[in-house]
């Protein structure tokens, strides 16, 4: 597991890595592809961002024993097509044996989780959104969330590429707003506004990334029970 710059968690962890770009409005400039081109003497399926298991890493979180919030293949999509089923089992058969932890899987191919999915009961999923016609991806998590056995559903607006308008947070416990880096582009803080205003309402958590230029410290908040 590596440390991460990801200020709502301590490590993320990538026993998968890649993807195949499916839905994804920022795939030319995407953070974990450019990360994983560094890896070409290492590993060739990074570099071309292929998706593909390391199993040297699969163990990782068993060796950490302060419980910690882990990113779980955020240099890659864990339910992308071209990731094996049996792959997807040994990650979390990892995550159910380190219970003491919290798992976060944000995805943008929330279509493609099973209705007859289980999940361990530290495991959040979540959905990435950076886009209005992206909103579908909100409405499958919150209609799998009512069928599978997930202790928590996040939404991750981040990038933020517009004004999404309204947008029904109904049954999600946590919402990440964050702007674009590299190159770097903010969202408007009207957009902000808007989504922190209807998570307010419903008593949802927020937390602001420091990449926006506008900030509200007092929703810098990160689940812990």
């Amino acid at each position: 597991m590596n440390r991460t710059k990801i200020e709502y968690l301590d490590f993320t962890w990538n026993p998968i890595v890649g993807c195949s770009g499916v839905g994804c409005s920022v795939r030319d400039v995407c953070w974990a592809r450019r990360q994983a081109k560094r890896q070409k003497n290492r590993c060739s399926s990074c570099y071309l961002f292929t998706p593909h298991i390391h199993r040297e890493r699969l163990l990782q979180p068993l060796k950490r024993n302060k419980p910690s919030w882990i990113g779980v293949c955020f240099s890659g999509d864990f339910f992308d097509s071209e990731v094996k089923p049996e792959w997807r089992q040994a990650v979390l058969k990892v995550i159910e044996a380190a219970y003491w932890h919290h798992f976060l899987c944000l995805t943008k191919q929330i279509q493609r989780v099973e209705e007859t999915e289980r999940f361990p009961a530290n495991f959040w999923l979540g959905v990435s959104i950076n886009r209005k016609d992206e909103l579908w991806r909100l409405e499958a998590l919150k209609k799998l969330r009512s069928k599978l056995a997930v202790w928590g559903a996040a939404v991750s607006f981040e990038p933020l590429m517009e004004d999404l308008g309204s947008v029904d947070l109904h049954e999600v416990d946590w919402v990440i707003i964050g702007a674009q880096t590299n190159p770097k582009i903010q969202p408007k803080r009207e957009w902000v506004e808007n989504i922190v205003r209807q998570a307010e309402a419903l008593n949802i958590p927020v937390f602001l990334k420091n990449n926006l230029g506008y900030q509200k410290q007092e929703r810098q908040f990160i689940p812990r029970g």
